[in-house]
Order: C-alpha cells, then structure tokens, then sequence
C-alpha cells in the first residue's frame, strides 16, 4: 500500500512525496520529527505532548507543551495567483482642451481690458476732464 498525506486544507489524500496538494494546491506539510521538550530539573529531551519527564518524572512545562501543540497545528499559507503588474498610463494633450484654453484667455482679456478703460473713463470724466472732440 502507498503511502498517503493528508492535506491540511481540503482533507484530501495525497501521496507521500508531494509538495502541494492535487486537489487545492496549498502546499503539505512536510513530515517533521516531532517537537521535543527539555526538562526543567534534569535537562532530559522529552516529546512535546508528555506530562512528566520521562527520566526524572517530573512535570513537564505546560507552556512549552502548549507552545509546541499550537506550531504544530498553523495551517499552510494558501496561495491564490499572483497580480500581474500595472502598466503606466500616458496622458497626452488633446488639441481641443488647448484651443479651448486659448479663446477663453482672448475672451478674459478683452473683458479686462474693456473693464479697466471704462473705469479709467469715468474717473477721468468725474475729475473734470474734457474728451477731445473729434
């Protein structure tokens, strides 16, 4: 019989060997060894999911128990695809905004100075002064 791995994902079996699962595609776990544990009191390497040493028969650290418990249980990254990159967008001037631009600054300054010279005028005729005749 062939062996299988487990997928963490989607559950489904897969053979022993490959990296990403055939069903998902999200990457299996390797078999690691499993997680070991010193001991506090005689320094003794000791499974993960012990309680109590296995040379000295003292209790284990419940931290690094659950420490141990939790790395083993993560799931896998899944990866999606990847984002193709942007392309830069280049702006060009049209024509018509710029002949647009051009009658508007002619009709903003025929306004102006029309402005100004009936302004000039009717101060020059409130201080007095004659208009030449022509």
């Amino acid at each position: 019989m062939e062996q299988t791995v487990k997928c963490r994902n989607c559950g489904s079996e897969n053979r022993a060997g490959q990296q990403f699962c055939g069903a998902c595609g999200s990457k299996l776990a390797a078999e690691a060894e499993p997680a070991q544990v010193s001991c506090p009191s005689c320094g003794a390497q000791n499974l993960a999911g012990q309680q109590f040493c296995g040379t000295c028969g003292s209790k284990l650290a419940v931290q690094a128990r659950q420490i141990a418990s939790d790395a083993a249980q993560q799931p896998t990254a899944r990866i999606v695809g990847t984002a193709a990159p942007r392309q830069p967008i280049e702006v060009k001037p049209t024509w018509g905004l710029a002949w647009g631009l051009w009658w508007r600054m002619l009709l903003l300054g025929l306004l102006v100075g029309g402005a100004l010279y009936l302004i000039v005028l009717v101060v020059m005729l409130a201080l007095g002064f004659q208009l030449p005749q022509i």
